[in-house]
């Protein structure tokens, strides 16, 4: 195995560094050139050929050093006093800790630019984790959500496609594989004759969508099969939340 520190310690040697942090130096810079003369023995290198090839890799007599010396003049200005039984893993953890609050104190403008993206890509995944948790992770508050299913109708320019009543009204006539049937559709509608007209978001669906949902209402009934056709008189169910702030939870 080749003996890589004479070699290092001889091009650290124009910085004069403490024992310890040369030997710091030292043993991570051998264990790259080890690295990397095995790699090259994988290529089909002889092992002079890798140890030569693996050397060459640290350039002139003096560009370790000059590389080296400002990055230890400025990473390792100010000493850590750890105390008795610390970890050399932890003093560096401490020592990079300092150095970046001090590049943090040279660069406020960076730094606010850095915490920004931060804060932005922290919110943007929690975000998006709620809505995964809600939607995916988490079962539907309904009863049985692993027997509901949607349905859609495919065509050549669609994948997706939103049927038509009279088409559903022959889905649920023929169905012979699912216990029920509904159909629903997203609609919006403005509300108007109690103060302010307002523009709420709502839906259109059939008599059997709550009941295959195993919702109940608090107050009132649910739709009836009657008011599912053509020129029945239209019925509305409220929501809680708009019912308490609408009409002041009035009964009637």
């Amino acid at each position: 195995m080749p003996e890589w520190k004479p070699e290092i310690l001889r091009r650290l040697a124009p910085l004069k560094l403490s024992p310890a942090r040369e030997e710091e130096i030292t043993e991570e810079i051998a264990q790259h050139l080890e690295d990397r003369y095995n790699e090259l023995l994988v290529t089909g290198q002889s092992e002079d050929a890798a140890f030569r090839t693996a050397i060459d890799e640290l350039k002139g007599e003096d560009m370790l050093a000059r590389s080296l010396r400002p990055v230890n003049s400025d990473l390792y200005r100010e000493p850590v006093a750890l105390g008795k039984g610390s970890s050399n893993l932890f003093a560096g953890i401490v020592q990079d800790i300092h150095y970046a609050f001090r590049m943090m104190r040279k660069s406020p403008g960076f730094t606010a630019v850095a915490v920004f993206t931060l804060a932005l890509g922290i919110g943007a995944n929690t975000a998006i984790f709620s809505i995964v948790n809600g939607v995916l992770l988490n079962p539907l508050p309904f009863p049985h959500p692993q027997e509901l299913i949607v349905l859609y109708e495919h065509t050549t320019n669609f994948e997706k496609f939103s049927i038509s009543y009279p088409n559903f009204l022959d889905w649920q006539r023929t169905n012979s594989t699912f216990a029920s049937m509904a159909a629903y559709r997203h609609e919006d509608f403005n509300i108007t004759g109690s103060g302010e007209p307002e523009r709420v978001r709502g839906g259109m669906v059939s008599a059997e969508f709550f009941p295959i949902l195993g919702v109940k209402p608090l107050l009132g009934r649910l739709f009836v099969g009657d008011e599912d056709r053509l020129g029945a008189a239209p019925v509305a169910l409220l929501a809680e939340g708009f019912w308490q702030r609408r009409f002041g939870s009035a009964a009637t």
